[in-house]
């Protein structure tokens, strides 16, 4: 994540909570990424809790109508294969109502999206129909839970999952989709209101965000590839995908979790991770509200640390603590600018102050937003990567990165493969290196 740094005078643009994807290197975003289920298996079909498991006839009437979702679902996907509006909107029972209206637009902002995949799985789970999503619809209607999975050309190794609650009735000409939202529908950049698609020379800007903060984020992200590149290489796609919501209730939608705490979070990169793999699909979310408070540098910052998430949970596998993804980020968001370290680190050098100081490298609990304030632990991780590449040079802090992530992938814990690290890529222990950072942070406090 990017916690959102903001200026406490009109020189220095101090940083508040540049929260970038609370993501590790290749970690779930702890409040729930969207996870890339298998596919060599379809998923089981359940019949309606109404259904009588010993009548033939109702089994067969529950296949029937399965089936017919599944052939709605493939005309759906086909119709945007085809581009055709006519096939996608002939799946839908009402184009007049508001669902209908919303299915139209839906199928505009799809063709704005250069898709490589879009399909669906076949229909899962049957919940209830709830009596205010099942009124005047008819004693057949019946909801259904549907995966499906898109990916962007370009962008994307691998395709992104979502769930989807469809609602469905039948007619004399045969089943047709009523409604999305009788269930836990994810929010989807296609769902925004006025969605618009900028292309960068190394991104693409999807959201309804002002065309001039789109653009603003597009410029960002160009600039931002390139600062990756000198700490992290460029063995990596260098091709990014910002998702920019208007509003914050539209921010937390897209993540899927409610706003508690997300004032704190200027950014979020987030994506499917299986086990084992680099990550393939990555989405920058940026927080508009967060974002509204920072000037130009600390805008700066925040994109290039969630680049820097981007670029390394797509070429490594394994896990590495907290302190070390965060603080990376960070140093590779703050680089090159040359802000007093005073300043970046107020909060945290207030309470190194008054003997309330870190008595430990940062854990996950102490990036939490739903518990705490994060900046000050932002910080910490930062001065803590700050402090390796200050002694031992840049590029022994991307290999100490390296090195703790290819043993995690080995299946080493993450803590204990860091305290090896310190040994055999900087010739320390970290209990020594612990006591160093604190007594540095102790330094900077009195200056």
């Amino acid at each position: 994540m990017t916690r959102a740094p903001r200026w406490r005078t009109a020189t220095y643009l101090t940083l508040a909570v540049l929260l970038v994807a609370a993501v590790s290197a290749v970690g779930a975003f702890a409040t729930g990424l969207v996870q890339l289920p298998g596919t060599a298996a379809r998923p089981a079909v359940t019949r309606s809790s109404t259904a009588n498991a010993a009548a033939p006839a109702s089994v067969d009437a529950d296949a029937a109508r399965v089936q017919a979702l599944r052939d709605l679902l493939d005309q759906r996907a086909a119709a945007v294969s085809a581009r055709s509006k006519a096939r996608w909107m002939a799946t839908v029972d009402d184009p007049r109502s508001a669902f209908g209206k919303r299915q139209a637009q839906v199928f505009d902002d799809l063709m704005r999206l250069p898709l490589s995949r879009f399909r669906f799985a076949d229909p899962g789970s049957q919940p209830a129909l709830s009596p205010t999503g099942g009124a005047g619809l008819g004693p057949g209607a019946w909801v259904a839970k549907v995966q499906g999975e898109w990916a962007l050309t370009g962008y994307d190794r691998g395709p992104r999952s979502y769930d989807v609650f469809l609602t469905v009735v039948h007619r004399a000409a045969g089943w047709r989709l009523a409604d999305d939202r009788d269930g836990g529908t994810q929010l989807q950049v296609w769902d925004l209101p006025g969605m618009r698609v900028l292309r960068g020379a190394t991104s693409i800007v999807i959201g309804n965000a002002p065309t001039a903060r789109m653009d603003a984020y597009r410029a960002q992200a160009d600039g931002g590839v390139a600062r990756v590149n000198a700490f992290w290489g460029t063995g990596w796609a260098r091709r990014v995908v910002l998702v920019t919501p208007s509003t914050p209730a539209e921010f937390a939608a897209l993540l899927n979790r409610d706003r508690t705490g997300l004032d704190q979070v200027a950014a979020v990169t987030e994506g499917p991770i299986t086990r084992g793999e680099p990550a393939h699909a990555d989405r920058v979310v940026v927080n508009p509200a967060a974002w509204n408070r920072l000037a130009a540098l600390g805008r700066r910052v925040v994109i290039t640390h969630e680049l820097t998430h981007v670029a390394i949970r797509s070429t490594t596998t394994g896990q590495v603590p907290i302190w070390l993804s965060e603080g990376t980020a960070d140093y590779v968001g703050y680089s090159g600018l040359g802000l007093p370290r005073q300043r970046v680190a107020s909060e945290l050098l207030t309470r190194v102050r008054q003997g309330k100081g870190p008595t430990r490298l940062p854990t996950a609990a102490d990036f939490d937003p739903t518990r705490s304030t994060i900046a000050p632990s932002y910080s910490a991780a930062w001065l803590a990567c700050t402090r390796i590449a200050d002694t031992w040079g840049q590029a022994r802090l991307a290999a100490f990165y390296r090195a703790v992530a290819r043993a995690t992938a080995g299946g080493q814990d993450p803590d204990a493969a860091a305290a090896s690290a310190f040994r055999t890529v900087l010739g320390t222990t970290q209990q020594r290196f612990t006591r160093d950072w604190q007594s540095y942070l102790r330094e900077l406090a009195a200056a």
